[in-house]
């Protein structure tokens, strides 16, 4: 479902909603002087949107001045269906960003614990079809993407479990200061995507099909005959069972936080020390925010962004440093630890079919070149047989490279998942 930037989406950016962001940013003082759109992303970065820059000129205060903001937009499909679902996904973000995030840093101001850390959002417009937003350019702070096909490194890893570690233990300090204590309906994000009949069958036939290219790939490895059969049976079967983890029904505390949602590779920033060490991360794309239980955004963290040794020999250390920085949280706003490490473990291990689904259709995203990325803006039952035939195809092309990195992240997680049981 890559996204591309046409005609069409690049009007919705206008003179009217860059002067707004540049009074929200820089203050009403602010006077636009121009402005231009600048593309900076690559094919197979973005999905269900259209993301580039926005170059902007001012004067404030008697001096010309230059900033820059990065604009997200509906790509405005020719499905109608696609439309429906990413107009929904605006709306979760846009609702975020401009309501959950400041009432969930309001509370972490009040007890001395710093923002949760996303870009500042300067302007958002969730009119049905021509959504836009604009949110701040993070890169002039230094912040970049780590190369998603290295695989994330520890150093990296612990920055990315602390903040999400915050992230759900802010979640849970605002629900309780809500009147209804309901985080999804107070902000009307109870509705998901996913339960639509359009995600049903666009999503199920793209996981169907990513299933079934992994059974393929791994064929003639004798190795994983019953893993073969296992995807077999399971892939008609794996948008039911992805919409039945993603229902909040199916969860409660204590283990039952808003979730990321989208947390791998290329939903994080990171800035660097002189050492070019990691120093911080910031967490982008909150499209996908839902209230599950924490382990489903470790389990997608740690099985779509990892090589199979750097997650086996620190999960357990992972683990412990999600909890610390979530308890941290916790008790500094005056609540008791709601699990501990073990109860952490078991959930995690508990819901591993959810990391192994991820993996299997992030994987292969993760380690795409440009050539690899196949759009999904199917308008018919054929564009579909022809989009999975693409798809499988590109598996298998990725697993026959000379790179070899397609089959030893593959190995590595059904290794573990054969291990714990999830596939059997």
């Amino acid at each position: 479902m890559a996204a591309e930037g046409n005609a069409e989406t690049y009007k919705l950016l206008t003179e009217e909603n860059i002067s707004a962001a540049l009074e929200s940013d820089q203050g009403p003082e602010a006077e636009l002087l121009s402005w231009e759109i600048q593309d900076f992303t690559k094919k197979g970065d973005n999905y269900a949107c259209f993301v580039t820059s926005v170059q902007v000129r001012f004067r404030l205060g008697g001096k010309e001045r230059a900033t820059s903001y990065v604009a997200k937009l509906n790509p405005r499909r020719a499905n109608e269906g696609l439309n429906e679902m990413v107009s929904q996904i605006f709306y979760r973000e846009g609702t975020v960003f401009t309501e959950v995030i400041p009432a969930m840093n309001q509370i972490l101001s009040r007890i001395g614990c710093p923002p949760i850390a996303v870009a500042k959002c300067f302007f958002c417009s969730l009119e049905k079809a021509k959504e836009v937003l604009i949110l701040e350019d993070l890169r002039p702070r230094g912040f970049k993407m780590w190369d998603r096909r290295r695989g994330i490194d520890a150093a990296h890893a612990r920055l990315v479990l602390q903040e999400i570690g915050r992230f759900h233990a802010a979640s849970l300090l605002l629900e309780s200061e809500l009147p209804g204590k309901d985080i999804l309906r107070t902000y009307n994000l109870a509705d998901h995507f996913m339960s639509s009949d359009t995600a049903k069958k666009t999503l199920g036939g793209m996981v169907s099909c990513q299933l079934e290219g992994t059974a393929h790939i791994l064929e003639k490895t004798p190795k994983y005959e019953r893993v073969c059969q296992w995807l077999h049976k399971t892939k008609d079967e794996s948008m039911d069972m992805f919409i039945e983890m993603l229902d909040p029904a199916n969860y409660k505390p204590p283990f039952f936080v808003l979730n990321h949602g989208d947390c791998w590779n290329n939903n994080l920033l990171f800035r660097y020390d002189e050492s070019d060490s990691p120093v911080q991360v910031m967490l982008v794309d909150l499209q996908v925010v839902r209230k599950v239980s924490p382990v489903l955004d470790l389990n997608y963290f740690l099985y779509s962004s990892f090589n199979g040794p750097v997650r086996k020999q620190n999960l357990e250390e992972f683990l412990k440093v999600y909890h610390d920085a979530f308890c941290h949280v916790m008790s500094t706003g005056g609540f008791e630890q709601p699990f501990n490490v073990d109860q952490l473990r078991d959930e995690f291990r508990d819901k591993m079919l959810f990391g192994c689904l991820s993996g299997m259709m992030l994987i292969p995203i993760v380690l795409s070149e440009d050539e690899d990325v196949v759009d999904f803006d199917v308008k018919s039952d054929e564009d579909m047989e022809k989009f999975m035939k693409d798809r499988q195809k590109v598996l298998l092309d990725m697993s026959q490279r000379e790179d070899g990195l397609l089959k030893p992240r593959l190995f590595d997680m059904l290794d573990e998942m054969i291990e714990f049981g999830i596939i059997s």
